[in-house]
């Protein structure tokens, strides 16, 4: 099941000279989802804690011009003990076809140590919920 993490439009100056949203901005977009699922869940990064993406595969399936109001999802595929894996959708908001997809693997991560930590089970259980 996924979860709505974003709604939003693409504005001219998100694309590119070929007419079409440009890759950096796609990247964004699903950024941007990923800290609203973050925060979904009650995480706010502090001194301590944060969550770092440690690989991105996007697919783009097709083209979204400015105008073009966009939604994504996003369902967790798995979760580790110290990571986690969301593949976040893209659609048009009007046809809800699917414009791109996502799939990041984040880290929980200690910014004291400079590497992964365990997630902690109240935001494992937080993930496990939302789907």
């Amino acid at each position: 099941m996924a979860t709505e993490t974003l709604r939003t439009y693409v504005q001219p100056w998100h694309c590119d000279e070929m007419g079409h949203m440009n890759v950096r901005n796609y990247l964004g977009m699903f950024d941007d989802a990923a800290f609203v699922m973050l925060a979904m869940i009650g995480h706010r990064t502090d001194a301590k804690y944060g969550w770092a993406d440690v690989q991105h595969t996007i697919r783009y399936m097709d083209e979204a011009s400015a105008g073009t109001a966009v939604v994504v999802r996003s369902a967790l595929v798995k979760l580790g003990t110290k990571s986690m894996t969301v593949l976040h959708r893209m659609h048009d908001a009007l046809s809800d076809e699917t414009l791109a997809e996502a799939e990041t693997v984040t880290v929980y991560f200690d910014l004291e140590a400079r590497r992964a930590a365990e997630i902690p089970e109240r935001y494992r259980t937080a993930l496990e919920a939302l789907g």
